[in-house]
């Protein structure tokens, strides 16, 4: 079994519940981790019922973090490495990313975990950065960084759209997220009409107001996330787009929950259509 001590020296899991157990995790009667302390801890936001949307972020920033942490050369300096995760044989600390009401960072903290059949590290709580049980980490990690340049994040409306229409409409997980209203079998083709008619019209509005675009981190990239009105005037899906050379490919929809959730990894999002109710 890996102790705290082992996991400095290797690889730290990418799985936060294989790094640490975390008791704050417990689950509610609505079947949503409750995070409750760092729910109240934090600026006031909405995270969704059960504060499944903060579970879902922790769990991905951690994820993120690991993997960057994992991908330094042997010989990388400390004081590098504690930028990213902060790891003793005493203790181990990350930056959460968020914000107290006055903006002072919140960190979690770790302790070696006393039970040797469990995880190696024991989730200690969440505390603002001068909060005296943060003492004992001599250096305090930054945020994790999604993007390298800012550019990323906005929307260019010189580029066009190419989305893999037949792709979209044709798998299945991208149908099943569409209205149930167009998911007949005979509307297949006012399906499509609606769905390119949904794509001009978001490639229209974004090119007025670039703030539509809401940028998400998807499989180590960014990504941009448009609003699609199919049948209505308020956006059902979210069209995902992802740059590449000359253009932005669309391969994918989601619905508005999974949007948001991907979305509020990188910052919470300021777009109206994509919040949650």
């Amino acid at each position: 079994m890996q102790n705290a001590q082992e996991s400095i020296r290797e690889d730290v899991p990418e799985d936060l519940f294989e790094f640490a157990y975390c008791p704050s995790f417990y689950v509610s009667p609505a079947g949503g981790a409750r995070l409750s302390d760092l729910a109240d801890l934090a600026a006031s936001e909405n995270w969704g019922e059960g504060n499944a949307v903060l579970a879902n972020y922790l769990r991905y920033l951690f994820k993120k973090i690991a993997s960057e942490y994992n991908a330094l050369d042997a010989g990388t300096p400390r004081i590098a490495r504690d930028r990213i995760l902060y790891l003793r044989e005493d203790c181990a600390c990350i930056n959460t990313g968020l914000y107290t009401e006055r903006y002072e960072d919140i960190y979690c903290l770790f302790e070696p975990n006393q039970r040797e059949d469990r995880q190696p590290w024991y989730q200690t709580g969440f505390f603002k950065k001068s909060s005296p049980r943060l003492e004992v980490v001599d250096a305090l990690p930054d945020r994790a960084r999604f993007f390298d340049d800012p550019a990323d994040l906005i929307y260019d409306h010189r580029l066009e759209i190419r989305p893999n229409i037949d792709h979209i409409l044709g798998d299945e997980r991208n149908l099943e997220r569409v209205p149930e209203e167009l998911r007949k079998p005979e509307w297949r083709l006012l399906l499509r009409r609606a769905f390119v008619g949904a794509v001009a019209e978001a490639e229209q509005r974004v090119a007025a107001n670039y703030m539509l675009a809401v940028p998400q981190y998807f499989n180590g990239r960014i990504q941009l996330l448009l609003p699609l009105c199919l049948i209505g005037e308020e956006p059902e899906l979210a069209l995902a787009l992802q740059r590449e050379d000359g253009y932005y490919s669309a391969r994918t929809c989601l619905t508005l929950d999974m949007a948001y959730n991907n979305a509020r990894l990188i910052a919470r999002p300021e777009a109206s259509w994509v919040m949650p109710a």
